[in-house]
């Protein structure tokens, strides 16, 4: 009799134990919707199974969020598959756990068997960029997201167009197609040899930076440090330069650009094999192959007018455009310095005679502050006649009314000088003049 009383706890518990299985499993069952779906039936939604009013769905997997929503209005369709979510208030999209992007939207549509998520007429929020698309996706298990349609946004450097956009998540990239972007900056870095800037509308403001444009067949952000752009296309006003590749370092702020490198401009056209460009320094670099063609401007009035032995002078004889050639040009943009080094040599071709003058140095460094050129080694220069000038360093202002020329080391200087041939003078002849009286006698 005690053994059984003593046994009476153990059977209570099983029977509980019992009982609270046989629960779960009835639990697991029943449908808890089952009973709405007459309701939402006659409402004319066949196909959603329950609906929710201002609420908010969170996707999770083991605990970690994929992404989480507040919306004015959520459908569950009758397969528990498929979420409709309208009027999207503020979402958030995770990658590792971590907020990747923020978003707003008109509609989103959740595939759960796909985990697939479709956003349409999204605003979305990320580093480093803001933007807006007809039409965006989400996959959970890749951590991808696709912008399509129409997409505008801002990037740092200002706003920006594309044809697709993409960001994935596991390699932290955002990828870009299609790319036209406007900023707020200047070619000035690589408007080699320009003395003045730009000239903008009347009525404008001098400002330090201008409206430029820039185009992309395909730009790459890696992890917000470094950018890729492929077929690069730049206009700054009157000035355009291309390139196949440029990368930019944007914690160092420094720019590398290659492939076809070619500066266009009405004063001067470039091109070279690398470019690199220290924004902290305000430092550009052309290396390899550099050729630089600057043309003079002037006006008509100048052109038409002809020039004479007196009003010769360093700017009348830069009228013609002049080839530079060098193994490296660097240009301090802030401090106006330009430097030419390696293999150096001007070439200027003149359109009257089609004469040729030249010009060679082991370096050149142009000072546009005070519009003067030091040419320094071996410095050697013919002109169209054949005169030489040789001088290890020459000093040459060319600004307007101070043009001058120095040489403070010993140099030499060929040059010809025309002489007039002299011609004997032959008397001239004159008749005897007829007598008018006869000649006396004796008179010879």
């Amino acid at each position: 009799m005690r053994n059984w009383r003593a046994a009476i706890p153990s059977i209570l518990a099983m029977v509980c134990i019992v009982g609270l299985a046989w629960c779960v499993h009835r639990l697991q069952q029943i449908d808890p919707f089952a009973r709405l779906n007459p309701l939402y039936a006659d409402a004319g939604m066949g196909n959603v199974l329950v609906r929710f009013s201002e609420t908010e769905v969170i996707a999770r997997q083991l605990n970690a969020p994929l992404w989480h929503m507040k919306v004015l209005r959520a459908d569950l369709s009758r397969d528990r598959q498929r979420w409709l979510l309208d009027g999207v208030q503020e979402a958030v999209l995770y990658d590792n756990g971590k907020p990747a992007w923020r978003l707003t939207a008109a509609q989103a549509l959740y595939e759960g068997a796909s985990r697939f998520l479709q956003v349409a007429d999204a605003r979305l929020y990320g580093n480093p960029v803001r933007l807006t698309c007809s039409q965006a996706t989400w996959r959970d298990q890749t951590r991808e997201l696709q912008c399509m349609g129409i997409i505008q946004g801002f990037l740092r450097d200002g706003e920006f167009t594309a044809q697709t956009l993409r960001y994935l998540g596991g390699e932290k990239r955002l990828v870009a197609e299609g790319v036209r972007l406007v900023m707020r900056t200047s070619l000035e870095p690589v408007a080699f040899l320009q003395s003045e800037p730009p000239r903008q509308n009347t009525g404008e403001k001098q400002a330090k930076t201008r409206r430029v444009e820039v185009t992309f067949k395909r730009l790459e952000e890696q992890q917000g440090k470094t950018r890729i752009g492929e077929g690069l296309v730049i206009r700054d006003g009157d000035t355009i330069m291309t390139a196949d590749r440029a990368e930019q370092d944007i914690e160092a702020q420094v720019i590398h650009a290659s492939g076809n490198l070619k500066v266009t401009d009405p004063r001067v056209d470039i091109s070279a094999d690398k470019l690199t460009i220290e924004l902290k320094e305000k430092r550009a670099v052309l290396e390899g192959n550099v050729k630089i063609l600057v043309k003079p401007k002037q006006s008509e009035e100048q052109a038409a007018q002809p020039t004479s032995e007196e009003t010769r002078s360093l700017k009348t004889e830069m009228r013609e455009p002049v080839q530079i050639t060098c193994d490296r040009a660097e240009n301090l943009y802030q401090r106006k310095i330009i430097t030419l080094t390696g293999n150096l040599k001007m070439v200027q071709i003149l359109k009257e005679s089609g004469k040729t003058r030249t010009l060679t140095a082991q370096k050149a460094v142009y000072n546009s502050r005070t519009e003067q050129v030091q040419l320094i080694g071996e410095v050697h220069g013919v002109d169209e006649k054949g005169q030489e000038l040789i001088a290890p360093e020459i000093l040459v202002s060319v600004k307007e009314g101070d043009e001058w020329l120095r040489i403070s080391q010993p140099g030499k200087m060929v040059i010809f000088v025309e002489e007039e041939e002299e011609t004997e003078e032959t008397p001239t002849a004159t008749p005897p003049a007829s007598p008018t009286t006869p000649p006396q006698q004796g008179q010879r």
